[in-house]
């Protein structure tokens, strides 16, 4: 059996073709600089060497010269794992003996596996086995699992099988395209949803849930429904329907594919609320793009099973953004795996683009003004809706909205008021009446990541955050929250209170971090009291009073949750 060194200082990279090799039969060995591969070869002299070009201490090319100054390394097969195709450093690593390179914007493992063993000494011929007991041993030393990454190639051609399976009703396709029509009026709507009768008849159901009905007689037909809801609201519960029905959980993640669709309605009336401030843009094209953008999660949850699961445990393992063990894993970015799933599914462009770019931007760091208005409302309200604990995961990331942020996106007027509770309740009861799930998952799926407390907390927002605030939500449905502006200081009270929430600025400082920690270290010297501190700054290497607990933001919603939870309730 042949070993590979893979020497990477990015796990996230360094990791999956690890195991990879050893899925292919290889022994591996890792290392995450060019110094430590050093001295592990003087132990274990490797069969190959998969090097990264671009590490920090000491790149590629220095190793590569050590390599081939050092006899038991001088002809070791070497493959350079790059970022660039730099002519003046393939040539320099030509000279010095490198078999091959492989780019890591094209990056398959498939076809690495192919290259390792096309410059792979032969093995020897195996010895024959004799017996039964021998043949059971040799068998239990195989590698029994296959590697759950795909190229980018296999990738691409699960989404088209998968999306020739799971695609939207044509009368999904024709509300849509009324979505942005101006002559598009309630006739229109009330005609070519007769046109399915099962679709009307779930549009109906839904009209007449407690979340639309209120106190409005019974509805009957499609016409009532359009006259008491209005246009907009049966257009988009047209769409909700149609697109759930279209991708319903399937019994193999249940609960999680729920929870994604509780988060995409969640966005969905977000978006159609924040549309108003957008110049231009349709309210039903804002509710269809916050919809539709987690599509491809619940897509990969219900067909991309190992893979889904290998994002999940490389991302845990490393330490690294989720983003990166998706590329991993995928053998593509996630925002383009995206992009091509929703244009299959017959998407249009209009709200395919900004869906690509929401997800681009975990990527590539942006300006809060640059890019499209849907793909920067989008991440707003994303972020609000995992305040009202409408998330598709635990971990997923909350942090209050600037002020500058919201006024690039919607315009200058003041930010809107929401009925957290209204809204959280209407997700809650479509989803539930949707899914027609048992009363033990219904329960599951009512209940919070926090019940609602009698803690009395003090919120300071520092002033560069605007009221629509993801956190506020978050402290409004879980406690009787008192909301100031600034740090506390001396003169201003918090009698009564037992728990303080800080959120200081976005921008990374550790200097004024520092010395807000002191200013709150003296302020709580007398009487102290649980404190949640947030900051743009990593507070990990500063000394921090036992009773407050400091991270950095955003901050995952599962921690805040756990700090709302942990305090004493108040008599």
């Amino acid at each position: 059996m042949s070993t590979v060194m893979v020497v990477d200082d990015m796990a996230v990279v360094r990791e999956p073709i690890a195991a990879s090799l050893r899925g292919a039969g290889h022994k591996t060995i890792c290392a995450a600089d060019g110094k430590e591969a050093l001295a592990l070869i003087k132990r274990n002299v490797p069969d190959m060497i998969l090097l990264d070009l671009s590490m920090p201490g000491m790149d590629g090319l220095s190793v590569l010269r050590a390599l081939r100054g050092d006899p038991l390394t001088a002809k070791t097969p070497v493959i350079l794992l790059t970022a660039s195709a730099e002519k003046e450093h393939v040539i320099q690593a030509a000279r010095w003996g490198v078999r091959d390179y492989i780019l890591k914007s094209r990056f398959s493992l498939a076809e690495l596996l192919a290259r390792v063993q096309k410059y792979m000494k032969p093995e020897p011929a195996p010895p024959v086995l004799t017996s039964p007991t021998a043949a059971v041993v040799a068998t239990k030393l195989e590698p029994a699992a296959q590697p759950r990454s795909l190229s980018r190639e296999q990738t691409l051609e699960r989404i088209t099988a998968c999306t020739q399976i799971k695609t939207l009703p044509g009368i999904v396709a024709e509300v849509m395209a009324l979505v942005s029509s101006p002559r598009g009026d309630a006739s229109d709507l009330a005609t070519v949803l007769k046109r399915d009768p099962v679709l009307a008849s779930r549009v109906l159901q839904v009209a007449n849930s407690a979340a639309f009905a209120s106190q409005k007689p019974r509805i009957s037909t499609i016409e009532e429904a359009v006259r008491n809801i209005g246009v907009a609201g049966i257009r988009g519960i047209v769409m909700s329907v149609g697109i759930f029905e279209s991708f319903p959980p399937d019994g193999k993640d249940t609960l999680s594919v729920l929870r994604c669709w509780q988060h995409s309605f969640a966005v969905a009336s977000l978006m159609e609320k924040l549309a108003a401030g957008m110049n231009g843009v349709p309210a039903g094209l804002a509710h269809l793009t916050g919809l539709c953008h987690d599509l491809g999660d619940i897509v990969l949850r219900q067909h991309f099973v190992e893979q889904y699961v290998a994002v999940v445990d490389l991302a845990t393992q490393t330490g690294r953004p989720r983003w990166q063990a998706e590329a991993a894993v995928f053998g593509m970015p996630y925002h383009e795996l995206v992009t091509v799933l929703l244009a299959k599914l017959g998407l249009p462009p209009a709200i395919t683009a900004p869906i690509g770019e929401f997800f681009a931007r975990a990527v590539r760091k942006e300006a809060a003004d640059n890019g499209d208005v849907l793909a920067r409302a989008l991440r707003i309200a994303n972020v609000y809706a995992h305040g009202l604990m409408l998330a598709p995961t635990p971990d997923a990331p909350l942090t209050p909205i600037t002020a500058a942020e919201y006024r690039s996106t919607f315009g200058a007027g003041e930010a809107i008021n929401l009925d957290d509770e209204i809204i959280r309740s209407e997700v809650l009861m479509t989803v539930n009446l949707l899914a027609a799930v048992s009363s033990a998952e219904a329960a599951k799926l009512l209940q919070p990541m926090v019940n609602k407390t009698t803690a009395r907390v003090v919120y300071f927002r520092h002033s560069s955050y605007c009221q629509f605030d993801p956190l506020a939500a978050l402290l409004r449905l879980t406690s009787d929250v008192e909301l100031r502006h600034g740090l506390p200081i001396p003169t201003a009270p918090v009698d009564g209170s037992n728990a303080l929430v800080i959120a200081a600025s976005r921008f990374e400082n550790p200097e004024a971090t520092r010395q807000e920690i002191d200013h709150l270290a003296n302020f709580l010297h007398d009487k102290p009291v649980p404190t949640l501190y947030l900051t743009g700054t990593d507070p990990k290497d500063l000394r921090v009073p036992p009773c407050i607990t400091a991270a950095k933001l955003p901050i995952p919603l599962n921690v805040a949750c756990s700090f709302i939870a942990s305090l004493p309730a108040v008599g």
